[in-house]
């Protein structure tokens, strides 16, 4: 477009008046095309922007943060055994397997395989986890790991002591993060013992 708007300068002075004219109505135009895709490019850019901080932040600390309250629901939820609770953390085709295998795909599926463990001695144990990890993959997908335990209570029918690490896919959409996919087992004892010294470090031996 420069290159055109040159050679029209080259020859303006071999036009007529009118033809004159003409040309200065094209510079007026082309500038305010020109204006007007730099006017919607900016927002564009700012947007893009935006989503990459809104999503994970640069820091595995501060993005470990970002990540906890979906969590913190899902503890809260298994507290109070409320299955329903924990299946609205997952995206709507979000999928679990559990420590045994089981798989679970969606939030109905989800759902009644918490109310199932619930019923089968689950309710009123108390739940815990620690989220050591999160790495940013995408800017709204993150991946984080950590370890879980379950303990039995008076109100439960359980009576040992669980624990495992857990894999956890996340995604931001509509504001928040939601689980796309969620893997826990209950095997690696030292790594479970290495995370929770480094979320507990008040709990090292000398």
């Amino acid at each position: 477009m420069l290159e055109s708007w040159s050679m029209l300068q080259v020859y303006n002075g071999c036009f007529e008046d009118n033809v004159e004219s003409n040309v200065y109505s094209f510079r007026a135009s082309l500038s305010t095309r020109t204006a007007m895709r730099t006017l919607c490019v900016i927002p564009a850019a700012v947007v893009l922007l935006a989503c990459g901080r809104t999503a994970v932040p640069g820091s595995s600390a501060t993005a470990r943060r970002a990540v906890e309250p979906v969590i913190a629901s899902i503890l809260a939820a298994w507290n109070r055994a409320d299955a329903h609770a924990i299946a609205a953390q997952y995206e709507t085709r979000g999928d679990f397997v559990s420590p045994d295998g089981i798989h679970a795909t969606g939030r109905v599926e989800i759902e009644t395989f918490y109310q199932g463990a619930f019923s089968r001695g689950y309710a009123g144990s108390r739940a815990t986890a620690v989220v050591s990890h999160v790495r940013d993959l995408t800017g709204t997908i993150a991946l984080a790991d950590g370890a879980w335990t379950i303990e039995p209570t008076r109100a439960s029918k359980i009576r040992q002591p669980e624990a495992g690490l857990f894999l956890a896919v996340l995604h931001w959409h509509d504001g928040r993060w939601w689980i796309a996919a969620l893997r826990e087992q209950s095997s690696a004892r030292t790594l479970r013992e290495l995370t929770a010294l480094t979320a507990n470090p008040t709990s090292r031996r000398p």
